[in-house]
């Protein structure tokens, strides 16, 4: 493994490339989420066997639930495609800008035999409490084939390094609630959830869960 090195600009397609299999990975993981709700297995199994009793026809029954199956599945998928095409639009279509140009914040790749395997990205935390200098993990992922190796845990004692070096107070990041391996690994690395919170989005039609994790720092350390 090769040491921890800046963004460069010819890592652009990888890196979002990396970036965006990371978060669409957990729409599955988000579609049985929502097929284990109430609301979701009433309206499997009411809809269809409605429809049957006034039809007579199971063609048709089991088509209407094969329909509201893909439903479900696009409103699973809503809230990881919306979140990547907002940032592949803004922060991680100018990666240099923004997070390159300005000394508080920073951003890593990792190679493995020759190629990019982890990132992490970092800025000032726009929510200030009080006189806390918090810094915020943005954008945390490793390659499918890599993980499992220990490249995140590594790279996350880059972060903190660099947090403390900046004088930062504590390290903050968000996460969603289904992300069940990211959250094991912020907890043993001293994270602790702070809050959680629903994200709702389309009207309310798609929402998530999502957990806010903090590290606080020991700037003597």
């Amino acid at each position: 493994l090769s040491p921890y090195l800046q963004y460069q600009d010819q890592d652009w397609h990888v890196v979002r490339a990396i970036f965006v299999d990371g978060l669409m990975q957990l729409v599955v993981d988000n579609f049985w989420c929502q097929l284990k709700q109430p609301r979701s297995f009433l309206l499997l199994l009411g809809g269809p066997g409605t429809l049957f009793l006034g039809s007579g026809s199971l063609l048709l029954s089991l088509l209407a639930l094969l329909g509201l199956l893909v439903i479900l599945w696009l409103v699973a998928r809503y809230p990881f495609s919306y979140y990547v095409d907002h940032s592949l639009h803004t922060d991680m279509w100018d990666i240099r800008a923004s997070y390159l140009n300005d000394k508080r914040s920073c951003f890593w790749v990792a190679e493995l035999g020759g190629q990019v395997a982890d990132l992490a990205c970092v800025c000032p935390a726009q929510e200030v409490s009080g006189r806390q200098k918090n810094l915020e993990l943005v954008h945390l992922s490793v390659r499918r084939d890599h993980r499992g190796q220990g490249i995140t845990k590594t790279l996350i004692q880059t972060v903190f390094h660099f947090a403390q070096d900046k004088a930062y107070n504590s390290i903050v990041l968000t996460t969603p609630s289904l992300n069940y391996p990211a959250r094991r690994l912020y907890e043993s690395l001293g994270f602790w959830k702070s809050h959680e919170t629903m994200m709702a989005l389309k009207w309310s039609i798609a929402s998530i869960s999502l957990d806010y994790y903090k590290y606080t720092l020991s700037l003597s350390s």
